[in-house]
């Protein structure tokens, strides 16, 4: 068993990382998309300026998700010793609670990469495209929502006593 100390640094981390992309999201959708609707009379412009604030923000996303997979590792491994009998193992509640919460964040890497890496390389000026670009973003930030719902209700499970 790891020490208190280390184990509580590597919930940090993942907490950091979680907030950071999880708080990306919500800047993205709640704050810069509609300041940019609002106050760019020029659409191109807009969209040029939200593309080179997604270009920085996409930069510590790809580093929250390799942290997130690291702590989550180091994290279940400690974990794996109480309620967790390993990933996709929906032995009990709280195993039921974070498989699903990784399917989430699986669909949510998913849906980063097929954007960043797939969609806003199109160079593509169709509506169609350019909507589901951005149709994403908001998708991302209800399922990192999600995710932290459940990280609440599995923590509250957590801290209940094992039944054998």
């Amino acid at each position: 068993m790891a020490s208190p100390i280390i184990f509580g640094l590597i919930n940090f981390l993942h907490d950091l990382f979680t907030s950071l992309w999880i708080g990306g999201l919500a800047f993205m959708v709640l704050i810069l998309m509609p300041v940019v609707r609002k106050y760019f009379e020029d659409k191109k412009e807009g969209e040029a300026f939200q593309e080179k604030a997604q270009k920085r923000l996409k930069i510590i996303v790809y580093i929250s998700m390799v942290g997130l997979i690291v702590t989550g590792i180091l994290m279940s491994n400690q974990a794996l010793t109480k309620h967790y009998d390993g990933p996709f193992s929906f032995s009990n509640n709280y195993s039921i609670v974070v498989g699903i919460k990784h399917i989430l964040v699986i669909l949510m890497v998913i849906i980063t990469i097929t954007k960043s890496q797939i969609l806003d390389r199109l160079k593509s000026t169709s509506k169609a495209l350019k909507k589901t670009r951005m149709i994403l973003i908001p998708i991302n930030l209800f399922l990192g929502i999600a995710v932290l719902v459940l990280s609440g209700i599995s923590a509250a499970f957590a801290a209940m006593p094992v039944v054998p």
